[in-house]
């Protein structure tokens, strides 16, 4: 099957991503990029000065992909816990759609520019901080007398947790991502009451029939 040919930078750069992933950044030449692409070398450098900077926009693409999504619900007014919940559906939305991104984030971070592993940096910084003030608005809805929850160490293992989902959720598997945003909304309930998160009940389970 011939591939598709590149026509944009955003093209070229998920091109640049699955060679990436497939073959590590080191051992890719611009030449590979620009087969997997479908154009010419001199085209890649139409859009690109290096394959650093391709890199780099890749990670780029997954900080600007939650970005001001992530800023506007940690804007908004609406219950903490389903800001919560759709903070989860965000993250569960982005593994999804870039996978391959975050895969290359994950495993390519040394070899990034030092003013995109700075961006990064502030990114994560950023999210985590805004996570852990979402988690304390939530904990203080929390029926008096329950046990503390330390939020900074909340905040890191709840990210921790949603950033990893690239590695092995399956959106055409059993799960589907809705259901996966109920599952993970359920392994939270200890910070957000599942009343007010909208979790769907499940049914009840069949009757056991009568010993003979």
């Amino acid at each position: 099957m011939a591939r598709s040919r590149a026509t944009d930078n955003e093209a070229l750069v998920r091109a640049a991503a699955a060679v990436f992933e497939s073959r590590g950044y080191r051992n890719t030449t611009i030449d590979d990029i620009a087969d997997a692409a479908g154009v010419s070398r001199p085209t890649v450098y139409k859009y690109t000065s290096s394959k650093r900077a391709l890199l780099d926009r890749v990670v780029d693409t997954v900080c600007e992909d939650l970005a001001d999504d992530l800023a506007a619900l940690h804007r908004g007014s609406g219950p903490a816990p389903e800001r919560l919940r759709q903070l989860v559906q965000l993250h569960v939305t982005s593994a999804i759609k870039l996978r391959t991104f975050y895969t290359i984030l994950f495993s390519e971070q040394a070899e990034l520019s030092d003013e995109a592993r700075a961006r990064f940096h502030v990114f994560s910084h950023q999210t985590a901080v805004d996570m852990q003030a979402l988690i304390g608005e939530c904990l203080a809805l929390r029926p008096a007398g329950q046990a503390p929850v330390d939020t900074r160490i909340a905040a890191n293992l709840v990210l921790s947790m949603l950033t990893s989902l690239y590695r092995w959720y399956d959106p055409d598997g059993e799960v589907s991502p809705e259901a996966l945003v109920d599952e993970i909304v359920g392994v939270l309930a200890g910070i957000v009451p599942r009343a007010r998160a909208g979790r769907r009940a499940r049914p009840p389970a069949p009757p056991r029939a009568a010993a003979g």
